[in-house]
């Protein structure tokens, strides 16, 4: 162990370098212009944390031989620092006296670090801190079990829980836009309808018009006996085209009236779907059930529906096949899999 001399010593030169610790070296100052000390930035924090963290360290546990190595060096140090607290830019080229003070610190610092650095550890060791720090990591790790386990208790008590959460919130989510799209469909439907009664009438007025029209075109106007063939030809022709104008409009409002009644009736028929999907699927606890119904639902809903109002063709291969492409998809994994069993 150190004399007391050499600890005193060793404190004193320590306590001389960190002082420095408080003083700006590093960012320009207001007499330095654009120089600062940039590049030695490393090495006056590597200097100051040595000497901060042996003044805090048992110096008594070194040798004597270690503390008069440290001593030895340390002057070195500060004579660098204060060599650039005192720093000016009188002198003539400040640039390379800056440096040949970043070079010079470079020097002495590697040349402390390297005498004092490997007793750094053994004095923290003999502080405590080393203890210390090594039961605290355990303790650590100890709670850090303990809540390890009582989380994996508290998922597996909550699994079940949360399962029943998520598929009641499936299950409405489900429901409330299944709900959603039966009320699109029975508003698209009330506006079609709407719609439909307009063309109605309007086929019904067109109607009676040409009604009308072939009625009065009997009586008027009245053909003369005198009239030879000519005359009579022109006066059934303009006759024949109002009647055939009259009669094309007729039709024509016919058949948009037509169109937009079968509409209203598809959108009503899938409304009606929908509503018949929903009850089936709160009423049915089996999953396979449920896909089959909704299979079922989906291809009511989108595919074609023969309401009698306009022309409709059957097909047998109408659609997508939903349950064939289930058992596609499951009869391949199932190959897949015993592919993999055998080659392993």
């Amino acid at each position: 162990m150190a004399t007391q001399d050499y600890i005193d010593d060793l404190k004193g030169q320590l306590q001389s370098l960190a002082q420095y610790v408080d003083v700006e070296l590093i960012n320009r100052r207001d007499d330095w212009g654009p120089i600062n000390f940039e590049e030695a930035r490393a090495d006056i924090n590597l200097a100051l944390s040595m000497a901060t963290d042996l003044l805090d360290l048992p110096l008594e546990y070194l040798t004597d031989a270690a503390a008069q190595q440290i001593i030895q060096h340390i002057p070195g140090v500060v004579t660098e620092l204060e060599g650039i607290n005192q720093f000016s830019l009188e002198g003539g080229d400040p640039g390379s006296r800056r440096d040949n003070l970043c070079s010079s610190l470079h020097a002495q610092v590697e040349a402390l670090h390297v005498v004092a650095s490997p007793h750094i550890p053994y004095l923290a060791y003999r502080r405590g801190d080393v203890a210390e720090n090594m039961e605290k990591l355990n303790q650590a790790v100890g709670d850090a079990k303990k809540i390890l386990e009582a989380t994996k208790i508290s998922s597996s008590d909550k699994s079940n829980e949360i399962e029943e959460i998520i598929k009641a919130a499936r299950e409405a989510a489900a429901s409330t836009g299944v709900a959603t799209f039966t009320e699109e469909f029975y508003d698209e439907a009330s506006t079609l309808g709407a719609r439909s009664k307009k063309w109605l009438i309007a086929t019904a007025a067109f109607a009676a018009l040409t009604i009308g029209a072939a009625i009065g075109s009997y009586f008027w106007p009245a053909v003369s006996p005198k009239a030879d063939g000519w005359e009579t030809l022109r006066n059934v022709a303009s006759k024949a085209a109002i009647i055939a104008v009259l009669f094309t409009g007729t039709i024509w409002c016919g058949r948009i009236y037509r169109a937009l009644i079968h509409q209203a009736t598809v959108n009503k028929h899938r409304a009606l779907s929908l509503k018949t999907f929903q009850a089936f699927v709160k009423a049915a606890d089996d999953p396979y059930v449920r896909d089959a119904v909704l299979m079922a639902a989906t291809k009511t809903v989108f595919g074609s529906v023969p309401t009698g109002l306009v022309e409709y063709e059957s097909s047998q291969d109408q659609g997508v096949n939903f349950v064939e492409l289930g058992k596609r998809s499951s009869g391949e994994k199932a190959t897949e899999a015993a592919t993999e069993m055998l080659d392993g």
